[in-house]
């Protein structure tokens, strides 16, 4: 029995000094493969791309759009999210502050006066000054703080995420207010062309030109446009609404003070490195969790080990009931505490069996967090190539639709034509210019994904 004793003993001892330096904290290529052990990842993203200028953090500043930058400004001043990021960064460095206050002595204070008569009847009058340190020997409080100053940097981390994801929000949103409310003055323009040539067939109809059915079928189609008019003008509504509610303003619908879309920046430079992601808020964040969790499973296994604390203190007692040695007594001492837990029915067990398992459900999490953040690239290199070849056939379409309602109008002024034909060309041509709007609506998210996939910084 003894000598099992001392083999229990010795062996906790060889593990605290086994941990006496906490383990450095898990990083980039060397924490994906532990989370990706069979997954297979090329040092740059697969989709290709076109010659461009390499890839900036500041992707607000790209696009130069000033009324833009003055709604992030207002945004990230006024919208209650953000107060709510703050708050969470105060709860982040108070966790740091609360761990790291296990690393220094503590001292304290317990007084205690009264009479003959008092609760006691002891008439006990004195006080205790005393001090606590405990000597972080095998590194169970060093492990301790390094835990939480990684939860404190995943829960950074994840605020700027969600103000990445604010600006990235608002930013699409302006630009599809803007895009709304040119398509809701093209599809008012439809609804009076569709309007105008209904009356046209109608006259037409009075002099024996045109049928009823073709006159019931202009009126038909010109309250299609009505419609369409509508749904264009609230959408645009809900748009401006939109924006107004990022920006943290009560939501007028107010238009924009521009409908100018910005230029689509040139690709960006080919061979994006595949290590670029994790300047990521939330691949930071994750990973951060992982290290966080495995320092708190190191705690854990801490607790198996001897807490040694040294003490002091200085204390003063007197009695108006009880006699003292010399009267009132007074003393100075200081000492040293071990304690070693032998034997608690498993509870240390469970509890590092519990944290690990948490670590592992983290590190399977980030994994999960780097894998959406690889398809988000590769989605969103594809979809900026797409969007700007569809982009250019759109742009090919409203040339020439153009040049078909010029060619119409020639034709009317000669007398080749009535003005019913005017008219069709001119929704075809709008209906194509609503096309194209947002076309470049879609192109410009699309860039905007781009950043956000790779990590932009929330600041212009």
């Amino acid at each position: 029995m003894r000598t099992r004793f001392i083999t229990s003993i010795s062996g906790a001892l060889a593990l605290g000094l086994s941990a006496c330096a906490i383990q450095d904290p898990l990083t980039g290529q060397a924490l994906r493969e532990q989370s990706l052990p069979k997954v297979a990842i090329p040092n740059q993203f697969s989709t290709p791309s076109v010659s461009g200028p390499a890839l900036d953090k500041a992707w607000l500043a790209q696009f130069n759009d000033p009324e833009l930058n003055e709604l992030v400004a207002e945004a990230l001043l006024n919208q209650p999210d953000i107060r709510v990021m703050a708050a969470r960064r105060l709860q982040a460095q108070a966790l740091i502050d609360a761990a790291g206050g296990a690393q220094y002595p503590s001292l304290g204070v317990v007084g205690n006066t009264g009479g003959r008569v008092g609760s006691s009847g002891t008439g006990l009058t004195g006080y205790y000054i005393g001090a606590n340190w405990e000597l972080d020997l095998w590194g169970r409080v060093r492990n301790q703080v390094a835990g939480a100053r990684e939860n404190a940097r995943a829960l950074n981390a994840e605020q700027e995420a969600a103000q990445l994801s604010l600006v990235g929000t608002l930013t699409k949103t302006v630009w599809l207010a803007r895009g709304l409310q040119d398509q809701a003055r093209l599809a008012e323009e439809n609804a009076n062309a569709a309007a105008r040539y209904a009356e046209l067939t109608a006259i037409r109809e009075d002099i024996g030109a045109s049928s009823k059915s073709e006159v019931s079928t202009a009126k038909a189609s010109a309250a299609q446009s009505k419609e369409a008019e509508l749904i264009a003008k609230q959408a645009r509504d809900q748009a401006l609404r939109a924006v107004e509610i990022l920006v943290g303003r009560y939501p007028h619908a107010k238009p924009l003070k521009s409908t100018q879309l910005p230029a689509l920046p040139p690709p960006v430079a080919p061979g994006i490195p595949t290590d670029i992601l994790e300047r990521r808020p939330d691949i930071m964040a994750a990973e951060a969790r992982v290290n966080s969790a495995f320092y708190a499973a190191a705690e854990k296994r801490m607790a198996r080990l001897p807490k040694i604390s040294l003490t002091a203190g200085f204390g003063y007692i007197n009695s108006q009931v009880f006699s003292l040695i010399s009267g009132p007594s007074s003393s100075l001492g200081v000492g040293a505490n071990v304690m070693m837990p032998l034997f608690q029915g498993g509870a240390i067990e469970a509890q590092i069996a519990y944290q690990n398992a948490e670590a592992q459900a983290a590190l399977a999490n980030y994994g999960k967090v780097v894998l959406n953040a690889f398809g988000d690239v590769e989605n969103a290199l594809n979809g900026e190539m797409t969007w700007r070849e569809r982009t250019l056939a759109l742009q090919t379409q409203l040339k020439e639709q153009k040049q078909i309602l010029q060619n119409t109008e020639q034709e009317f002024v000669i007398g080749r034509i009535d003005q019913r034909q005017i008219q069709q060309q001119k929704i075809k041509t709008n209906t194509t210019e609503i096309n194209f709007r947002q076309g470049q609506v879609d192109a410009l998210t699309q860039r905007v994904n781009l950043y956000l996939a790779l990590g932009g910084s929330a600041t212009p």
